[in-house]
């Protein structure tokens, strides 16, 4: 049991010592030196020998070569980058405002890994890309897991400290360029992540690479409405607004996105809520959209307002898009389940070798 500064200094330095073998170089994927500084702050790469700082006890494995957050110069290529450029941005805003653990975020965990238990997860070796604040990594790893939890974005200090004391390690990192073994998870998700991407076809296929074979990927994405007319409506609303809103000032964009929020809240929240205490018409209220936001504290709904209003990119799938997306994976026992989206998952097959 740690029981004194020194302890928890002597911990978290060891664990920084051992970082050196865990992780590979993002940029070329070889090892990284054996831990030469005192101070253990940076990473060293053992073929291209980039250097990686490590900040407030976490790595920040960005390449200059790959990296959003490094400008690209022509073309195609450059659009992508200045797209994950002002992603990270936005969600670098997002989850520093947006930082609190509820409870309500223990059951939103259980309802993503259905129908896994915490049994599930004790031993297993999980990476969380796109961790956001760490509220799923914190569950993953209270549970008993071994969790590498990785985001591009500012984001990560947040996660840091919202998963303090469960073990699991904060990276920051491009999901594109992740600094891993291939093959070395049980488990990959990524829970809201994707849809947001310039190219989530591609971020898809690179994050199986990490998925051991007869282990697990999971996602979650936003789906597209089909014969919810009403939510149609609302969204094509939405995507007008867009056009103005992710071009705003995140400052000034925070305090509208409280507007739209009670917007939600007195349109939908509170007469779900008031038609579920009428027995004769409870039945109606399942017909409202936004309802889910009812499960939930009011800052929920100004924090999924604000991600919906400002993420550069925001892609909706219907089910046999999802279905297609696992089928490109090659991933077996395949389910697509709607929770107010779409959480998909597969198993990666286990290769045999056949003798001649």
């Amino acid at each position: 049991m740690l029981n004194s500064v020194a302890d928890v200094q002597g911990h978290k330095q060891t664990a920084l010592t051992s970082l050196w073998k865990e992780l590979v170089c993002p940029t070329c994927g070889c090892d990284f030196q054996p831990a030469s500084d005192l101070s253990h702050s940076l990473l060293v790469c053992s073929a291209c020998s980039e250097k990686f700082p490590i900040v407030d006890g976490i790595p920040r494995l960005l390449s200059r070569t790959h990296s959003g957050l490094s400008r690209g110069s022509n073309g195609v290529a450059d659009c992508g980058r200045s797209l994950q450029l002002k992603t990270a941005e936005s969600f670098s805003f997002e989850w520093t405002r947006f930082s609190e653990m509820y409870p309500e975020w223990e059951k939103n965990f259980w309802d993503y890994m259905f129908p896994h238990t915490p049994e599930f997860f004790r031993d297993k070796k999980v990476l969380d890309a796109g961790c956001g604040i760490g509220r799923h990594a914190y569950y993953a790893a209270s549970c008993g897991a071994e969790v590498w939890a990785v985001d591009i974005s500012d984001a990560v200090e947040v996660a840091a400290r919202n998963t303090q004391g469960t073990g699991a390690h904060i990276i920051q990192a491009d999901i594109n360029h992740l600094p891993f073994q291939a093959g070395s998870f049980d488990l990959v998700y990524s829970m809201g992540v994707l849809h947001h991407l310039p190219d989530p076809e591609r971020a898809f296929r690179h994050l199986l690479k990490f998925v051991k074979p007869g282990g697990e990927f999971r996602m979650f994405l936003y789906w597209a409405p089909e014969g919810q007319p009403l939510k149609r409506l609302l969204l094509k609303a939405v995507s007008a607004s867009r056009t103005i809103t992710v071009r705003m000032p995140h400052r000034l964009l925070y305090p509208l996105s409280h507007v739209a929020a009670f917007l939600v809240w007195t349109c939908f929240v509170w007469p779900y809520r008031l038609l579920k205490q009428i027995p004769m018409i409870a039945a109606m209220a399942d017909l409202l959209p936004l309802r889910q936001y009812s499960r939930y504290p009011f800052r929920t709904c100004v924090n999924d307002q604000f991600d919906r209003l400002s993420a550069p990119l925001e892609r909706r799938y219907s089910r046999a898009q999802v279905e297609q997306f696992l089928e490109s994976g090659g991933l077996e026992e395949q389910q697509v389940l709607p929770n107010f989206g779409w959480v998909a998952c597969g198993q990666k097959p286990i290769i045999t070798h056949v003798a001649a």
